[in-house]
């Protein structure tokens, strides 16, 4: 059995236009186990010409590294995210998580 080592991908920020302004913020999907999914991504994204609207996007990279949109929400308010973020409450293991990483950078 032949065992790849693919690369981990982290959250990264996708620029466009002559300014090289964000437009996207990309983040790996996980699997069952929690790790970083190797192919699959998501995409949160945001259009210049309608500025208070995102769309979040499922990507997947294929074999020769080609990125393909899989799935693809309709444009929503930026507020309805705002609002969903504020509602959301950390779990016990993201807290748990948050406090490891801080100590660790003590």
């Amino acid at each position: 059995m032949k065992i790849i080592d693919l690369p981990v991908r982290e959250v990264r920020f996708g620029f466009s236009g002559p300014d090289d302004r964000v437009v996207s913020l990309n983040i790996p999907a996980a699997n069952e186990d929690g790790r970083p999914h190797p192919f699959c991504s998501f995409d949160i994204e945001y259009d210049p010409e309608q500025p208070d609207m995102l769309t979040i996007c499922l990507l997947e990279e294929d074999q020769d590294s080609f990125i393909r949109t899989v799935r693809e929400s309709i444009p929503f308010p930026v507020r309805r995210l705002a609002e969903l973020l504020s509602r959301r409450e950390a779990t016990a293991e993201e807290v748990a998580a948050w406090r490891s990483v801080a100590d660790e950078d003590e």
